[in-house]
Parts: C-alpha cells; structure tokens; sequence
C-alpha cells in the first residue's frame, strides 16, 4: 500500500473517494468496485481520503475515529486497493470550490474512474453532490460510478450508526455493519498489577489518542499480539472499585502466560459481558472477575 498526498505521474487510475473512517460493508463495497474496474481497464484502483475527519475544520466538532489514518491504510488494502491518498484537510482545501476539486481528480491523481456512495458530498460548503460530479464528470472526461447503500439486518452501513452501537457497547452488531470485530490496538505497558495481586494477571494496552472507545465495561474478545491471537477477557473503563484518573483498556488473557511488556496488540471486542461496576471491596471484585472469567471461557 503507497499513501501519497499527490500521484506524480504513473498509469491512470480509478478512484475511490470518501471519508472512509471505519472501512465498514459500504465503504468496503465501493473500494471493490474501483477495484474491480482498475482490474478490467488496466488502470491502478485508488482512494482518496483524509488524515483527520473534515468535520474537525469545518464543523462544530469532529467525532472519535473508528479508524486512525494507519488503520484505514491497512483496511482499504485489504480490499485490493494498491494506493490511498492521505490528504491534510485543511480550511484552504475545505474552501476549494466543487469544480476545482473535480479537476483536481483528473489533473492531479489521472482519475478516469471515479467511485462514490450515493450520500458523498464535495467542495465547499459540501455544496458538490453526485449529481453535480456527474455532470462535471462529462465535462471533464471521467466516468462516475454511484454506489447505494448497503444495508444489514434493515439498518443502513454508517460510521455513524456504528458509532452509537459502540456507544451504547453493542459491539455485535456494530461488527454485523463493519464486516469484522471493532478493534484498539496500542503497545502492552505497565499498570498498576492490582489484577495480579488478585490472582489474575493482566496486560494493560495503551490507549491510542482520538479513537472512539465503546462504552466502558467488562467484554469478550482475541488479543492479537505478534500473529497470534489469544481469547481475552478485558475491561475498559476507569475500574470504579481501585479507581483510576483516565480510561484504561486491561485484558486477562485465556489462552497465554509471559512477559509481553512493549509488544504491539490489538483487542478485538466480540462480545460484552457486564457494564463496569463498583463494588464494595477488593474481596467482592475478585470474585466477580472469576465469574467474568468463566463466562468468558464459554465463549
């Protein structure tokens, strides 16, 4: 996967635009289609997208990421995209007319395929919709390919419908809408070794700034460290009973014991279990974990 802010030169391309944040069944569907259509004209199958979400520069206040710009590399790979352009969304790019931005597609990245979601808009303003790029698409020599919506069990494929599922902790059925468990990945580092003192050693996972974080709670799920995936059962949250001054991401890991400090992991969340309690002492806890744990294990 190349990341670029600008094509210099090279094969036309079919490009693939949007936001993209969380890579879900919608926006899966329209990097395949440009995909797809690279693979019969001959041409290099591209995205455009964004390093931060638009509405941090030109709204009230942008939402937590379902996905960091990394994060949303490596997914749109995944669906046989060779490049993504990672643009800076800037207030001079935000103030770009419409029609310059549609000349930019064919100038600057050779797009002779452009793939959008039926609700994309562009331009200043977000004056431009699909209407507008098809008639700018004739005047400017590129063939516009509208994708509709994708709907699972008769909801619409949103970042933002999955975000209030992760919000509410409904981490099954916002996977059913991103095609794959939602995941934070971050370096193991050390905590507080209260889980260990209680007879249940834990690994505690660096929280990565800007990433929406469900709703706090205790949950099933894989800890992928190194190839490997572990089953887990973790808490996110600010742990009520010993207390903490920040959210924290602990998981006790099933299948694995040793020293795994300064690795790279990943938490997958599949299921959850219990909200996040405070309980009377740390005797209380203890036992509440190990139920925690043995239902986890029935996963």
């Amino acid at each position: 996967m190349k990341c670029y802010t600008r094509r210099a030169g090279g094969t036309d391309a079919a490009v693939a635009l949007g936001t993209f944040d969380g890579v879900h069944l919608g926006h899966q569907t329209v990097l395949e289609v440009a995909q797809t259509i690279a693979l019969c004209e001959g041409m290099t199958p591209c995205a455009l997208s964004f390093l931060q979400h638009p509405l941090s520069v030109v709204g009230a206040g942008a939402p937590p990421l379902l996905t960091l710009p990394a994060e949303k590399a490596l997914l749109a790979a995944r669906s046989g995209l060779e490049e993504m352009a990672l643009l800076p969304f800037t207030r001079d790019f935000a103030a770009l007319p419409a029609e310059d931005f549609a000349r930019l597609l064919v100038e600057k990245y050779r797009a002779r395929h452009v793939v959008v979601g039926e609700n994309y808009t562009f331009g200043a303003g977000g004056a431009g919709d699909v209407d507008l790029l098809d008639r700018l698409s004739k005047a400017l020599g590129f063939v516009l390919h509208v994708v509709p919506k994708v709907r699972v069990s008769g909801m619409d494929v949103s970042s933002t419908a999955i975000r209030s599922l992760l919000a509410a902790g409904d981490v099954r059925r916002a996977a059913a809408l991103l095609g794959r468990a939602y995941s934070i990945g971050g370096p193991i580092v050390h905590g507080r070794r209260i889980g260990h003192r209680m007879g249940f050693p834990t690994v505690n996972v660096a929280l990565p700034k800007g990433k929406l974080l469900p709703k706090y709670g205790v949950y099933f799920g894989y800890v992928h460290i190194e190839g490997a995936r572990c089953r887990a059962m973790f808490n996110l949250g600010v742990k009520p009973t010993v207390g903490s001054d920040r959210p924290t991401l602990e998981a006790y890991l099933l299948d694995f014991s040793g020293d795994l400090y300064g690795e790279a992991a990943r938490v997958s969340f599949v299921a959850r279990i219990r909200d996040e309690k405070k309980f009377d002492s740390i005797e209380a806890l203890s036992k509440q974990i190990a139920r925690d744990v043995e239902k986890a294990a029935q996963f």
